[in-house]
């Protein structure tokens, strides 16, 4: 399949990185040059360096032998502005967009955009874990990567301080705050919380 990825951060060279090893033929196109090294070195795909949303640069990229475009750029609106240039302009069959606003995916979807939430994907799998009252961990894949997540009690001696002051491994990433009463907070939100008894740290690690 012919796969253009707008868009070289981590998501999308580790979306490329997967799907050239399935034997896709693969565009990655971004803004900064810099961008390319997070592609692996035997990564054999087109690289333009270019504004995703100016088409004479997708066209040179090859969006219209294309069957699939992945907008996965930082930013929401230049996603989008892709994504309806693919879907309207250049009629790919299949276009799919990375949105952080939650608020707007029902909106694209309705106009036949595929959008991931990593907001909503990343609710979903901490409500996961609080829903199976029998484990504290849950496992998901993203692409070649695979997270384990984890609902931790808060110790003693870190009740009364916010969450930025846990120390915890150097293989874990804090992500959230799970509150007595029910209440999920995410990394942000959580930040300067203080920690109670009956809290419960959410953190992530690369399996």
């Amino acid at each position: 399949m012919n796969i253009l990825i707008a868009g070289c951060g981590r998501v999308g060279a580790g979306l490329a990185n997967a799907l050239y090893k399935e034997g896709h033929d693969l565009s990655v196109v971004d803004l900064s040059p810099d961008s390319f090294t997070l592609l692996e070195d035997a990564f054999p795909g087109f690289r333009l360096a270019g504004e995703p949303t100016d088409m004479s640069v997708l066209r040179r990229a090859g969006i219209e032998e294309c069957q699939l475009v992945a907008a996965v750029t930082g930013d929401d609106n230049t996603n989008l502005m892709v994504a309806q240039i693919a879907k309207e302009i250049f009629r790919v069959p299949k276009v799919l967009t990375r949105l952080y606003d939650p608020a707007r995916q029902d909106i694209y979807e309705q106009e036949g955009l595929h959008t991931v939430c990593p907001t909503n994907l990343t609710v979903d799998l901490i409500q996961q874990i609080i829903s199976e009252a029998d484990r504290d961990s849950a496992r998901v894949v993203f692409g070649n990567a695979t997270l384990s997540l984890a609902a931790l009690s808060v110790p003693p001696q870190y009740r009364g301080k916010t969450v930025d002051q846990v120390v915890h491994g150097r293989e874990e990433t804090i992500v959230g705050l799970l509150r007595q009463d029910g209440a999920v907070l995410l990394r942000e939100a959580a930040a300067n919380c203080r920690l109670k008894k009956g809290d419960r740290i959410l953190c992530a690690r690369t399996v």
